[in-house]
């Protein structure tokens, strides 16, 4: 007893020491064989260059259909039919492809069908700059996290996960690639708007009226008075006493741009009768647009001048413009 009561603290201790030099050893091999493991997987991910020049085509290859979009004099087109495709749309998809950073290994055999990356699942994708192929792809699902996607070369057997939600940028249906905007023209273009909407019609203006100012303004610095300033105002050719300033101005001011829900398979001719008219003019044109039958899913049918093809828009979007001049007079 005497002997164990006088033996040094260093010594009682020394077996916690063992056991705490025995932990710091397992945990230090564990840090080694992740260090190397996460090295060993890094080296074994490709790291995508971007291409330089301009993107020529992009080809979605999708179970069911194709999108093939192509750039011709400096526009981007979409399908055989060649409707102009949507240049935000093209930029997002283009910017995807360019800038494609796998983060991850997840497997090096050919397990396709679990992550929807099989023939009858998988979405392929093939971009062409410089007259040559610069990138295929194929698509798979998002993982878990819904931030990445599972993704393979077509160089490369392996499995990766990838940046980004490409399922949804690159999975979008044929429509969502068109161009939606039909025409743009700004409130301070319009020189007037003519609505006939039934049996009514309404024009409104732009004009030059003296501008309101106080009473005390009116007069010049010398007090003889002068030229009163003028602003353009816009005005209702058929409302009887003072128009309603803001709903004109809400009017002039939609079609900056004007864009369109969708693009329904049905030709102009098979449209019949307008409902509503819009004629407007521009210091560059004239630009007519015309709302026909509504929907079932609460849109109208329209078409105009400045596109071939007919579209829909919906039932709000079309409606602002069904007015009569009792619609556009000032509220008192």
């Amino acid at each position: 007893y005497a002997e164990s009561a006088y033996r040094p603290n260093s010594l009682r201790r020394c077996p916690m020491n063992r056991k705490l030099l025995a932990s710091l050893g397992i945990i230090a091999l564990l840090a080694v064989a992740l260090f190397i493991l996460t090295r060993e997987r890094g080296a074994d991910l490709p790291r995508l260059k971007p291409w330089s020049g301009e993107t020529e085509e992009i080809v979605i290859k999708r179970p069911g259909d194709t999108v093939r979009l192509f750039r011709e004099d400096g526009a981007w087109f979409l399908g055989d039919a060649k409707y102009p495709a949507d240049p935000k749309a093209v930029a997002g998809l283009e910017e995807k492809m360019k800038g494609l950073a796998l983060s991850d290994l997840i497997s090096e055999r050919e397990h396709y069908e679990r992550y929807d990356l099989g023939k009858d699942r998988a979405i392929e994708v093939a971009v062409r700059a410089g007259g040559r192929e610069v990138r295929r792809v194929f698509i798979g699902k998002k993982s878990g996290t819904y931030r990445h996607t599972y993704v393979r070369l077509s160089d490369r057997p392996a499995v990766y996960l990838a940046e980004g939600a490409l399922t949804d940028e690159f999975g979008k249906p044929f429509d969502d690639f068109r161009n939606r905007e039909i025409f743009s023209a700004a409130k301070s273009d319009i020189r007037s708007i003519e609505i006939r909407f039934g049996p009514s019609l309404v024009t409104l203006e732009k004009i030059d009226a003296p501008k309101k100012e106080p009473a005390d303004a009116k007069a010049g610095k010398d007090g003889k008075g002068g030229d009163a300033p003028k602003e353009e105002r816009w005005v209702c050719r058929q409302c009887a006493g003072a128009a309603d300033d803001a709903r004109i101005g809400q009017i002039a001011g939609s079609f900056a741009p004007f864009a369109v829900a969708a693009f329904p398979a049905i030709e102009k001719k098979a449209l019949g009768p307008a409902r509503c008219t819009l004629r407007i003019k521009t210091g560059e044109k004239n630009i007519e647009l015309a709302f026909h039958s509504k929907m079932e899913n609460n849109r109208y049918l329209g078409a105009s001048s400045e596109s071939p093809y007919v579209f829909a828009v919906d039932a709000w979007k079309a409606e602002r413009y069904f007015v009569a001049p009792n619609d556009l007079r000032e509220k008192k």
